[in-house]
């Protein structure tokens, strides 16, 4: 006589893995959102850090950074845009941030909508590079764009230093880093 598995055994075993599936996979979800956050803020704190040295060299923010602009598509911050006392490259690198949208500098933004333009910018837009400034196609998730505030700021993406959905891009999220011409 043979020996196999009965069909209740079967159905126990696939019960069995589909429990734990349905156990594990909310974690490991909530576990790659967490890496993508901490990935924004690291990113955040290099940016930040080559704002400064980039200011301390040339006495000047660097100039406005946005790859689906023409005429802002050379980055500052690796590439010597002829500024005298530029010593850069003030970061490693400049990748997309993790949802697959670019990270644009806005230098002379006017934050607080106060008629002055003192404040500066990164930008998580919710536009993959090679694309246009409609595509959202990488647009960061509500929740992780409140986490990112909380951490940073009050909560709230409609006051203080992070705001969610700058300029009515849906999906993209502002962090002012300079206001009123002073490194935040």
């Amino acid at each position: 006589m043979k020996k196999s598995f009965t069909l209740i055994e079967l159905i126990v075993v696939i019960a069995i893995i589909a429990i734990l599936a349905a156990i594990i996979a909310p974690n490991a979800f909530k576990a790659i959102e967490k890496a993508k956050i901490a990935r924004v803020l690291s990113t955040l704190k290099a940016i930040k850090t080559a704002v400064g040295s980039y200011y301390a060299d040339t006495g000047k923010w660097p100039p406005r950074y946005d790859l689906l602009n023409p005429g802002f598509t050379t980055n500052p911050f690796l590439i010597d845009p002829g500024i005298s006392g530029w010593d850069g490259p003030y970061v490693e690198n400049w990748n997309n941030h993790p949802w697959g949208g670019y990270y644009a500098w806005y230098p002379d933004y006017q934050f607080e909508l106060d008629g002055i333009s003192d404040d500066a910018l990164l930008i998580a837009d919710d536009d993959q590079p090679g694309t246009s400034t409609t595509a959202n196609d990488a647009q960061i998730p509500r929740t992780a764009m409140i986490r990112i505030d909380e951490i940073l700021d009050d909560g709230n993406l409609s006051t203080g230093n992070v705001r969610g959905d700058p300029g009515n891009a849906i999906g993209s999220l502002g962090i002012l880093i300079v206001h009123n011409n002073t490194l935040q």
